[in-house]
């Protein structure tokens, strides 16, 4: 069947493209047929109309890094009180009891808020997340996360095909998984033609233990048994990456919350794609990424929400208002729309499917929310 879909406005995210007022978009066997102003296409329809009213239609929302083990560990985390605490106060908690209760709820707020795809860290259960996933009908990239890992493995991604969407791998960071095990790991990812994911530059602590620095959560891992052959490389977080070959094209380098002004021109050179986790970084208290001088150096950038751990909820639409609450200087709807949609769709390996309205791609929208028109307005 062909339906038509009607809503006061529509933005394609098509680069350089303007949003169309009045709006339609053809839709058959759930697949964009044509789109543009409702007047002109209703005059060859003969089907259905599905009239959503006052509506600003944007294609639907792709949650760059969250972390969908740890659902069931809503409010059970302090925060704005540092990295550390968080941490300490998150091993106390069940964090391997995988939940499907909590993860239901979870898949639930993310696509009614919207999201139609995810990006997420699976630290033990990656066969599981992905089953899950598939069978709440979000389209996702299961990163297997390599951590605490000193040897490389034959294969790091687990066998399984999926519809709705793929397995890769993700270092966990510089400094809990090997260097050997780090290249491993991005080298399947890029033999594979997949995405490869890294949280970088996270924290104080993090550059610190690069350096070779004191650092209060370099004792606490040592004294948990972890780290004591950690060989310190001197260098910034980013540097070490970029000397390691873990960032191109295919990365997605996550947080990226303590860097330099070379930091991020390294990172804009190699292609790689960042994911900013504002509300995240704000909730445990590791400080906010230098937001502007991100968005200025014309890096892709895309939006994650991390995990019901470090965050109060997994809706975008959240972050996209924390995020211009904050943001010092000029920033669009359209800007934050492509950190949400068309940036994290090619990233995850997923722009063929959706990020933009088109024809011949997935017809899945979401809402723009009022207050989110509101304070873009």
């Amino acid at each position: 069947m062909v339906e038509l879909v009607r809503a006061a406005k529509a933005a394609t995210m098509v680069p350089d493209a303007q949003p169309i007022d009045d709006a339609g978009i053809v839709v058959e066997h759930g697949i964009i047929q044509e789109i543009g102003r409702y007047k002109d296409l209703a005059r060859t329809h003969s089907g259905p109309v599905m009239d959503l009213g006052d509506t600003f239609l944007v294609p639907g929302l792709v949650n760059a890094h969250s972390h969908l083990e740890l659902a069931h560990l809503h409010e059970k985390c302090p925060s704005g009180q540092g990295f550390v605490t968080w941490v300490e106060a998150l091993m106390k908690q069940p964090i391997f009891d995988l939940d499907p209760t909590a993860f239901d709820i979870a898949g639930q707020e993310l696509k009614r808020t919207g999201t139609i795809m995810v990006g997420d860290i699976a630290t033990r259960f990656a066969k599981e997340m992905a089953g899950m996933l598939e069978a709440s009908g979000l389209f996702f990239v299961v990163f297997c996360e390599a951590i605490g890992e000193t040897v490389p493995r034959k294969t790091f991604i687990p066998s399984g095909t999926f519809e709705a969407g793929v397995m890769s791998v993700a270092g966990h960071s510089l400094y809990t998984t090997h260097v050997d095990v780090l290249r491993a790991a991005k080298a399947e990812t890029r033999a594979k033609n997949l995405p490869f994911s890294l949280h970088l530059a996270e924290h104080d602590d993090e550059v610190a233990i690069m350096a070779g620095e004191p650092s209060e959560f370099l004792d606490l891992l040592q004294a948990r048994g972890r780290l004591l052959d950690f060989t310190v490389p001197h260098k910034r977080p980013v540097q070490q990456a970029d000397a390691l070959g873990l960032l191109d094209a295919s990365t997605l380098a996550v947080h990226c919350v303590k860097v330099s002004d070379s930091d991020i021109e390294a990172v804009r050179q190699s292609g790689a794609t960042v994911c900013l986790c504002p509300r995240s970084n704000e909730f445990i208290g590791v400080g906010r990424a230098p937001w502007e001088k991100w968005f200025s150096s014309g890096t892709p950038l895309c939006l994650g929400t991390d995990s019901l751990a470090s965050n109060h909820d997994l809706d975008l639409w959240n972050e996209a208002l924390y995020l211009k609450q904050h943001f010092q200087g000029a920033l669009s709807l359209i800007d934050v729309l492509a950190m949400m949609t068309r940036n994290p769709a090619r990233i995850l390996g997923a722009s063929h499917l959706f990020g933009t309205l088109e024809p011949g791609k997935i017809a899945a929208f979401a809402k723009v929310p009022s207050a989110v028109m509101d304070i873009f307005s």
